[in-house]
């Protein structure tokens, strides 16, 4: 028997790509020394300064953003170097995997993963270890569907003279990341995100401070594909590729950017709000739980739903396809969380109320199936009511 494809792709990313980013993804593929694509390069970084809110370098690793986020660790760290590292899930807990693994010490500030850190708790670290020279943040949660206070606390990493570093992957592009008002050295974007973009890509945000970090560490590392600093003394001062870049990928990232400005951040901000506080409305009517603790410490680009009691995540997603098509999220594999929620994903074209209420109607239908009462039509009227 011939499964359905998967017609809407309702996933925390990768998402779906429009039109104008399949053009650009299939386009001619173009030599990365031409005029063509090195100005579209150029292009690309002054559309993410007007996305971030900066004057800052901007450059593309070029690789999925877990990339930028381990090269960080690998330029920044000195043997011994203490960093505050903010745990509010799984990427918090990477973070220090890789600060540990480059020599650094990290002190966690840990919650449950279904809340997230408060800026009580991250300016009590901050004077218990003065000798910290990085704050670093995990600013959503994606797995968990949690999002912290990033202005809040990038402002405290400053007020206590600390670089700030941030994964912003997942999230940037949802909710405001003011960069230089708020003080971050370095931000890391993902292409498959919000933007809508293929993965592959990730973009940063580097601030002086920052370069001066990378290059007074005992052994600035250069010529090395985990190189920050080649990008800045080869491409972003010399014109000069570090290694072959992913021509077509970048072109992808030049449309979906120029979309997204097209539309405008405030818009971007209200949609996902919106489609996030109609989907948690939904949810509950129907008589399902959210993850997160609350909706303060929830995101807005994926609905983490707890799994019923006797319920398997792995067959409702599943379901979810063979009789609908729609696709959504199940936690990570090999961590505390696997199998215990799911989540719907609102990113880039996805965005949309349609979406939210057909991701809705087939989670309850496919319940019902495997035997949970779920009330899908209080759930359809309870999101329906929240849209503006």
């Amino acid at each position: 028997m011939t499964k359905r494809p998967i017609d809407f792709m309702l996933t925390a990313g990768p998402v779906q790509l429009t039109d104008k980013v399949r053009s650009a993804l299939g386009g001619p593929l173009l030599f990365d020394y031409s005029p063509e694509f090195m100005d579209l390069f150029r292009d690309t970084e002054e559309k993410f300064k007007t996305f971030l809110k900066t004057k800052n370098d901007i450059i593309f690793m070029q690789g999925e953003a877990l990339l930028g986020l381990e090269a960080v660790s690998v330029c920044g760290l000195d043997p011994g170097d203490v960093v505050i590292n903010v745990e509010s899930g799984h990427y918090g807990e990477g973070n220090r995997y890789f600060i540990e693994k480059y020599g650094g010490v990290a002190v966690p500030v840990e919650t449950p993963w279904n809340t997230v850190a408060q800026p009580e708790q991250v300016e009590a670290t901050l004077k218990a270890h003065p000798e910290a020279k990085i704050l670093w943040l995990v600013h959503c949660e994606t797995p968990c569907g949690t999002q912290s206070d990033l202005e809040t606390m990038a402002r405290l990493g400053k007020q206590y003279g600390k670089l700030v570093f941030v994964d912003s992957v997942s999230c940037a592009g949802s909710v405001p990341v003011w960069v230089d008002d708020w003080g971050i050295d370095v931000v890391c974007v993902g292409s498959q995100k919000v933007l809508g973009a293929p993965p592959g890509l990730s973009a940063m945000s580097i601030s002086d401070a920052a370069w001066e970090r990378f290059r007074s560490v005992q052994k600035p590392n250069r010529y090395s594909y985990f190189s920050i600093l080649d990008w800045k003394e080869l491409w972003l001062e010399k014109s000069i590729w570090p290694y072959t870049t992913s021509v077509m990928e970048m072109a992808a990232l030049n449309a979906a950017i120029s979309e997204y400005l097209d539309v405008g951040h405030e818009e971007h901000f209200r949609r996902y709000a919106e489609v996030a506080r109609a989907t948690r409305a939904g949810v509950r009517a129907m008589g399902l739980e959210m993850w997160p603790d609350s909706d303060e410490h929830a995101c807005s680009v994926a609905s983490a739903v707890k799994v019923p009691e006797g319920i398997n995540d792995e067959e409702l997603r599943s379901r979810m396809v063979d009789r609908f098509g729609v696709m959504i999220s199940g936690s990570l594999f090999n961590t505390p969380i696997y199998g215990k929620l799911v989540r719907i994903g609102h990113m880039g074209s996805a965005c949309t109320p349609a979406y939210a209420l057909l991701a809705l109607a087939s989670m309850g239908h496919c319940l019902r199936e495997m035997g949970h009462a779920v009330d899908i039509g209080a759930g359809i009227e309870a999101a329906l009511a929240e849209l503006d």
